[in-house]
């Protein structure tokens, strides 16, 4: 895979999305409940918005073990985080972790993208000490986040056999139906507990900035093997930003969101 080409929207679009997912970071690190001295494992840490948090939690006699897939993401991380931040590149459902080192395990939209679910929460499990903490975030269905379901009617209304993603195949939307993945995590030697919220995405900037976010990220991602021309492009980025706008208030866009947030013990 061409890791730079992959990552290089990502990075161009990494503040903003930051800025969106304040409260889902709020909501994980509540679950987490990251104390002094404790090792705790990121998974899928992405550009490194968690990692800075969680070093910050554990203190200096912590430790922090970031992982992602994309070696352009860990570049990028590994130019903000502290010295008690160590960083992998890698699968974090197949990496050969050390068994029984970590107390806790966190992850923001990163626990949906496994090949083999039971595998990878199976090894996740045998790299957690006794009784180790997993607080992770991840998203509900299509229809209840407007983020991804505005974008997607945009482009069904004007591309012919637009790509249908497989909703039980590695993806953002995987476990909107969170029962699936409670199941996964009871089989795979953890106790889990999942909560739904509603919550507002916060991207930065008036509609049109927003509009510029969901070219890079969410349209391009839906658009991905999609020959388009340039003014079908301009088209559904006029579209986004008028839908965008029905969002801006007096303290700017305004997303609704419902995501889950799990909570687990590994028994």
């Amino acid at each position: 895979m061409d890791w730079d080409a992959m990552a290089q929207p990502w990075l161009e679009a990494a503040p903003d999305l930051e800025a969106s997912f304040t409260e889902v970071f709020a909501a994980l690190f509540d679950a987490a409940k990251l104390r002094p001295g404790e090792t705790v494992l990121d998974v899928g840490c992405g550009t490194g918005p968690t990692l800075a948090k969680a070093a910050a939690a554990v203190g200096e006699t912590g430790r922090i073990v970031g992982i992602d897939v994309a070696p352009p993401l860990i570049a990028h991380a590994a130019e903000r985080v502290p010295g008690n931040v160590e960083l992998i590149v890698g699968d974090a459902g197949t990496h050969d972790y050390e068994t029984g080192v970590f107390d806790a395990l966190i992850a923001n939209f990163g626990i949906m993208f496994f090949e083999d679910n039971d595998a990878a929460f199976r090894n996740l499990r045998r790299a957690m000490k006794p009784n180790g903490r997993m607080a992770a975030t991840f998203w509900a269905t299509p229809p209840e986040n407007p983020w991804f379901s505005m974008p997607r009617g945009i482009l069904e209304q004007r591309i012919t056999d637009l790509p249908r993603p497989d909703p039980a195949g590695p993806g953002p939307m995987r476990f909107g139906n969170p029962s699936g993945l409670e199941a996964i995590l009871e089989r795979s030697g953890w106790r889990p507990s999942i909560q739904t919220l509603d919550v507002n995405l916060t991207p930065p900037g008036p509609a049109d900035r927003v509009a510029a976010l969901h070219m890079k990220v969410t349209v391009g991602m839906m658009l991905k093997g999609v020959e388009v021309d340039e003014s079908q492009l301009a088209e559904i980025k006029g579209a986004v930003a008028k839908a965008c706008a029905a969002y801006q208030g007096d303290d700017g866009v305004r997303v609704p969101a419902r995501v889950h947030v799990v909570e687990a013990v590994a028994v």
